[in-house]
């Protein structure tokens, strides 16, 4: 495994999915100040259907170009790159105008029978644009991750962000509208713009930066195909059945808040505009980093996996799998410790911060699935995940049927809980189960859990001083700073990490050079 590109692609990776990650976020900011908790329940519903129809149309579809091109350069097969990367635009482009012709016919029987408002309509109708767009890059950015050039398609991933910005946030002014429908439907006009022009600058880059001068055989057109078919179906069937039951799921749980509240359709969509449309996005926020490890992981651990080299597979899985649980007991601790204080940088409505405090300690949880996830599909166990998606998926909708109509909104939470256990015992046993590294509890779990609350503890001792003293968010990045300073310090007094010798870092900077 090619440490160099790892280190290198998983930072390039990241610094842009965190300059997207903030722009979506402040953008998110902006929507929850003009569309309140109720047109964020709106949206976010329109949003559920949207990931649908986007995972149907696009899922597995990078991940395959991805894979058959690394696999095909690790054993240096002479499949061409392009017929690969042209045969699967072919397949998506073609799947994604189908899509888009259903849906703009059908648009209104889906906004009334299945999202069961009738205000999401003509949002529908204009995302529905957007789907081909969508499909094409999918495709196209598979192949650059395959190429070891992860900068190309994060330019793109920026871009796209900043248009949808800048138009909906001129829209929003010239109209000034109070109007849920509109305002819901000016914001999918901005994606399908900024996705058609993603899209374009995506290609164009493909265009300009592929090696025209390699010549390789001839390749099984029909054969790319299957192949193509055979790694992106099960995790298309996957996602697809997972993002179906979401949105099942999204529709229950505002129906269902109804039944407990005698009918009040505010109150259900207002709730759950704030669980879904503000606390976990900033839950989620950190998650950037761990998307930008499974990006690059993606060609390494299927590149490992085709030669056979298990003893990589099984050191990236466990230095991975470490990395994120230290990252998941940090995040939750900061948000257990400042609920109140982060949820009124971002947010206007009071009742935010109670639910990131509840929530908060899903993150160690939910970053570990997240990563397991993405490390069993990046070594063929497609199938597996298909798998744990819908037992996961039938047994959220059957707690919240079960308990949501006579807890309301805390038993939706309890259920949110008992679901995000069981599918990380699920997704970490097979992990296990497939890659033979030991798992050390005591140094993933117990240690770092100790070294947040002696972080905490001494900073407790004069955390009211600081508040005194500055403004919150100045105070929250002090804190924070200064938390994670002696949260790593006691993490490496305990042996979670170790800081490598400078001899050993010049060997392997000479190994790399030589390699």
């Amino acid at each position: 495994m090619r440490k160099k590109f790892l280190i290198k692609g998983a930072i390039i990776v990241f610094i842009a999915s965190m300059i997207t990650r903030i722009l979506g976020f402040i953008f998110r900011i902006f929507l929850a100040d003009n569309l309140n908790a109720q047109g964020m329940g709106i949206f976010q519903l329109i949003m559920s259907l949207y990931m649908l129809i986007v995972t149907f149309a696009t899922a597995g579809i990078s991940f395959s170009v991805s894979r058959m091109i690394s696999e095909n350069m690790n054993v240096k097969n002479k499949k061409n790159p392009k017929t690969i990367v042209r045969i699967s635009i072919l397949w998506a482009f073609s799947l994604g105008v189908l899509i888009s012709i259903l849906l703009i016919l059908f648009r209104e029987k889906v906004a009334t029978l299945i999202l069961r408002e009738e205000k999401t309509s003509l949002s529908i109708f204009w995302l529905a644009f957007s789907i081909p767009f969508i499909a094409i890059s999918s495709c196209i950015k598979g192949y650059f991750y395959a190429k070891r050039k992860p900068l190309l398609p994060s330019i793109a991933f920026i871009f796209e962000q900043l248009v949808k910005m800048i138009f909906v946030v001129i829209m929003f002014d010239l109209f000034k509208t109070q109007d849920l429908e509109i305002s819901c439907a000016i914001i999918s006009i901005g994606m399908t713009i900024s996705e058609f022009l993603s899209c374009l600058i995506t290609y164009f880059i493909y265009t300009k930066n592929n090696n025209n001068k390699i010549k390789f055989e001839n390749s099984n057109n029909i054969l790319i195909f299957k192949n193509i078919l055979k790694i992106s179906v099960p995790i298309q069937t996957s996602s697809s059945f997972n993002a179906a039951l979401k949105l099942v799921e999204s529709v229950l749980i505002i129906e269902c808040l109804k039944l407990f509240t005698n009918g009040d359709t505010k109150y259900a969509t207002e709730s759950y505009g704030i669980i879904k449309g503000m606390v976990l996005p900033l839950i989620m926020f950190p998650t950037s980093f761990l998307q930008s490890i499974i990006t690059v992981l993606i060609p390494e651990l299927s590149g490992a996996t085709a030669k056979g080299n298990k003893i990589a597979v099984k050191k990236a899985c466990e230095k991975s799998l470490q990395l994120t649980t230290l990252l998941g007991i940090f995040v939750s601790a900061i948000f257990v410790i400042f609920p109140f204080e982060i949820a009124s940088i971002f947010y206007k409505n009071p009742e935010v911060a109670p639910m990131l405090k509840k929530l908060s300690l899903l993150c160690p949880i939910i970053y570990v699935q997240l990563i397991c996830m993405g490390i069993l599909n990046s070594i063929g166990e497609q199938i597996s995940s298909l798998k744990y998606n819908i037992l996961e998926g039938f047994l959220r909708i059957v707690l919240i049927l079960i308990f949501v109509p006579k807890g309301g909104i805390n038993a939706f939470l309890i259920s949110m809980f008992i679901v995000s256990f069981f599918s990380l015992m699920l997704y970490s046993f097979k992990l296990f189960k497939v890659t033979y590294f030991p798992l050390c509890i005591n140094k993933i779990l117990i240690k770092p859990t100790i070294s947040i609350v002696l972080s905490y503890l001494i900073f407790s001792l004069f955390s009211s001083h600081l508040k005194l003293i500055f403004p919150n968010l100045i105070f929250i990045i002090i804190s924070n700073g200064f938390i994670f300073i002696t949260y790593s310090i006691f993490l490496l007094c305990f042996g979670c990490f170790k800081i490598p010798k400078y001899s050993t870092l010049k060997a392997k900077k000479q190994q790399l050079k030589n390699s």
